[in-house]
């Protein structure tokens, strides 16, 4: 039995094309079905001197503003206090903005700064 969307041969027992997951018609004669398999398209061209970033399930990618937020946060409780918990909790709300814009997913190291930086600002407070 041929797929009626990318044309690929399937087997008579197959509810689902093995090449695109498209539902195999059962009804249809295999003659009917049969189509010339389509070639893929060509990949994009990527001109010299640039490189290509790749997103998605299997690439993961450093939320850098996010750690640094972190890094604000802890260097907080040892110099600058009140400056550099301001700087980390300007970093992590942004970090968390973009992040959640793009992928949709929550920035645990911003978070984590955000928190560092605050209890230290607390502990500043009741330390004095």
């Amino acid at each position: 039995m041929f797929c009626g969307e990318c044309g690929t041969q399937n087997p008579d027992t197959n509810q689902f094309c093995k090449n695109c997951g498209k539902p195999l018609k059962k009804g249809q004669p295999a003659a009917a079905t049969a189509q010339v398999p389509v070639a893929p398209a060509p990949l994009p061209v990527i001109p010299p001197g640039t490189t290509a970033v790749q997103t998605g399930p299997g690439k993961r990618t450093r939320n850098w503003i996010g750690i640094l937020c972190l890094i604000c946060g802890i260097l907080s409780w040892i110099i600058l206090t009140v400056i550099l918990a301001v700087v980390a909790v300007a970093l992590g709300v942004f970090s968390l903005y973009k992040t959640r814009k793009e992928t949709g997913k929550i920035a645990i190291s911003a978070i984590a700064g955000i928190v560092i930086a605050i209890a230290a600002v607390l502990v500043s407070i009741i330390i004095r």
